[in-house]
């Protein structure tokens, strides 16, 4: 064998050494930490509803728009809660008027009680006093409706609760409104965190607080900085949950394999950069940091085939 085909081969063996000890330095790293593909960005879904009924006159957003708590989103045809409102004025300057007439009598009765006692039977002074306080009681009720009124015109404008992102928006004007009846979705844009499941043998390796890295799919080359939040304290069952005639449900089959169960897990990404966007349901791989080396060294992304 010639020189040169020797020093081809020792050049390739070269290369295959370096390319395994490279695959075993990036892949012991995940072999030796707790890790799962089975993550996905999650997100608080508020769902907005109009606390009266009507047909929405004006629709101030669009789909995938981005808004501030308290910018507005849709209004209502107010006409019908204004003259409710003007009917919950007239009642209570009615309610004020037979109040005024009550304290008025109550008034005269003292007054004559005092200069002759005797002139008013105990049972006739008792009702007018009687009589004032069911006025008095009479006002409160209707500076209630009043309020009520207001309100219901208030809640014809309908805004943001907080900051977030509207989503498949199908609203239209003319869309007949029915009260606390959800109609807009927002997702907060302050609940992004990952939810991701691990099997129940690796829960026992890490807690609350831990370092995690996080890969998403869609920035497959972008390790995120993460914390464990939280572990899930329980999973529904599918055995012995409850059937007919509340008897327990039970599978007639057990298979001899059995499977670990997988325990949500909530990770927060910490910080976030600014040039990565999440959105929910998007897939991403966690790993918790568990082995002392790698919680004082960067991990490299977990390869998108890995995935």
């Amino acid at each position: 064998m010639s020189v040169n085909s020797l020093f081809r081969w020792f050049l390739t063996l070269l290369i295959i050494g370096i390319a395994c000890v490279f695959c075993y330095i990036r892949y012991t790293a995940y072999f030796r930490n707790p890790w799962t593909r089975d993550g996905m960005v999650q997100a608080e879904v508020v769902e907005v509803a109009a606390r009266v009924s009507g047909p929405i006159t004006v629709v101030h957003v669009r789909d995938n728009q981005y808004v501030k708590a308290g910018d507005p989103l849709f209004d209502l045809d107010d006409r019908l809660v204004r003259v409710a409102l003007a009917q919950a004025e007239a009642n209570l300057h009615q309610k004020e008027a037979v109040a005024r007439e009550a304290r008025d009598r109550a008034g005269r009765d003292t007054r004559l009680e005092a200069q002759a006692p005797g002139a008013l039977s105990p049972e006739a002074y008792q009702q007018a006093r009687d009589q004032l306080l069911a006025a008095e009681a009479d006002v409160e009720a209707a500076q209630a409706q009043l309020a009520q009124a207001h309100l219901d015109v208030a809640f014809t404008h309908v805004v943001a609760p907080v900051d977030g992102y509207i989503t498949n928006l199908t609203l239209q004007p003319g869309t007949m409104a029915v009260a606390y009846k959800p109609l807009v979705a927002l997702i907060s844009s302050d609940s992004f965190r990952v939810d991701a499941f691990f099997r129940e043998t690796q829960i026992g390796d890490f807690r609350p607080g831990d370092q995690a890295l996080v890969t998403l799919m869609t920035y497959p080359d972008r390790p995120l900085e993460a914390v464990v939040e939280s572990i899930g304290w329980g999973i529904a069952r599918e055995n012995g949950s409850t059937g007919e005639q509340l008897l327990p449900s039970v599978s007639p089959t057990f298979e001899w394999i059995r499977l670990a169960q997988r325990i949500p897990v909530r990770i927060r990404l910490t910080p976030l950069p600014k040039d990565v966007e999440l959105r929910a349901g998007t897939t991403a791989s966690v790993l918790v940091r568990v082995h002392p080396e790698d919680k004082r060294s960067p991990i490299l992304p977990l390869p998108t085939l890995g995935q």
